[in-house]
């Protein structure tokens, strides 16, 4: 009861009083510097990443350092480290109200360098993302114009005037790689024909049984993860019909949903000779991506494991959705990847002929009840990609 009494007074006075203490001047003016500020999420990464070779290749002599978020940092470190020559790494969790402690530590090492340029590619900024923006010391600060979905138009208006350049978004919805196209080529002031294509290190052989299907049953929030008795009838399917082992993943979240699939799974097919394995909690990124290539089919909600499979190019992909961030994030544009499947909510689904107008609507949040998707679409889908393209499995 204090503590709600307390909120709405304190939080206004939190922000400048981490600012104070938070403050130093810079000890360090580094010369032909740039840092790269990203602290979204692990999807954000992926359909950013390709564009740090750009950067790297259009400043060639400068010192480079990104300030990235530690969810997607052994990404980073497998497949881009080369093309930055430091980073610094953001635990969202550090920037917590109750941890302003390590917030101001945080910051009190960011300010402690000046550099030439700050390049902030974020087109949905939040309170995170302006926090640490506002605290770096750059001699130049460049941003898209972007959009106030995470923060007030107040708010925005407020932080938008730390940035020098401010460089026009389209009014329309894009596609997330494409709407970073449109930022660095004008930065970069110059048409790009950049890929977002994941290329992995020579893949070790699969210690799992072929063929196999990969289960993810995780998602960030709760209004975007399927049922785990949905895919339980999907697992189902795809051993006693196509002979596949299924191969259960998720996050550290996801152990409890990871180990109730595995027991329904176990429960429905337990006299077929098919094997079942629980990884929910047990990968890295890097690992989860190794065996996504290994694999012949993944079905997962609309989460990082999608934008990885998409991005890898090999397994088909069955996305389930309930329209969450249409037209940003799903669907995948045919020319980056084909074998590509979203499973959307029936009222999408129904109405996809008016695919702008859902667009609009969901392009940041939808509603939809992502449980109305029945394990029976997904199904028909996966006859439908296995008879249409009479795909060879590997054995």
């Amino acid at each position: 009861m204090l503590k709600s009494i307390l909120r709405p007074i304190l939080l206004p006075i939190l922000e400048p009083c981490i600012s104070i203490l938070a403050y130093t001047k810079p000890k360090i003016h580094r010369q032909k510097s740039i840092v790269i500020l990203r602290t979204d999420a692990i999807g954000d990464y992926l359909l950013f990443r390709a564009f740090l070779n750009e950067i790297r290749a259009a400043y060639p002599t400068y010192h480079i350092t990104l300030i990235g978020n530690s969810a997607w940092r052994d990404l980073y470190e497998c497949f881009d480290s080369a093309y930055c020559d430091e980073c610094v790494w953001i635990s969202t969790a550090d920037f917590q109200t109750k941890r302003f402690y390590k917030t101001i530590a945080i910051l009190r090492h960011i300010k402690q360098i000046r550099y030439e340029l700050l390049i902030n590619p974020q087109h949905s900024r939040d309170k995170l993302n302006a926090t640490i923006a506002s605290h770096i010391n750059a001699l130049s600060k460049i941003a898209p114009q972007g959009d106030d979905v995470n923060l007030s138009p107040r708010k925005k208006a407020k932080h938008d005037r730390i940035y020098s350049t401010l460089t026009p978004s389209s009014p329309e919805i894009l596609f997330e790689f494409y709407r970073n196209k449109e930022f660095f080529e004008q930065l970069l002031q110059k048409p790009l024909s950049t890929s977002p294509k994941l290329h992995l290190p020579p893949p070790t052989p699969p210690h799992y049984k072929q063929p196999y299907s990969i289960l993810f049953v995780g998602a960030s929030a709760k209004y975007r993860r399927w049922s785990v008795e949905h895919f339980a009838e999907v697992g189902e399917y795809l051993i006693q019909t196509h002979n596949h082992n299924i191969l259960i993943c998720g996050g550290n979240g996801d152990v409890e949903s990871g180990f109730y699939l595995e027991q329904l799974l176990q429960a429905k097919v337990k006299d077929c000779k098919q094997s079942i394995y629980n990884l929910t909690g047990k990968t890295t990124l890097v690992e989860l991506a190794f065996l996504v290539y290994n694999g012949n089919l993944l079905v997962s909600n609309e989460t990082s494991a999608v934008h990885l499979a998409a991005l890898l190019d090999t397994a088909i992909i069955i996305a389930v959705s309930n329209g969450n961030h249409l037209g940003r994030f799903i669907p995948y544009p045919k020319e980056i990847r084909d074998k590509y499947y979203p499973v959307f909510h029936p009222y999408i689904t129904a109405n996809y002929a008016r695919y702008k107008e859902l667009s609009n609507a969901f392009t940041y949040k939808s509603t939809l009840d992502i449980n109305e998707i029945k394990p029976e679409q997904v199904i028909g889908i996966i006859d439908q990609i296995y008879t249409q393209t009479n795909i060879k499995e590997r054995q």
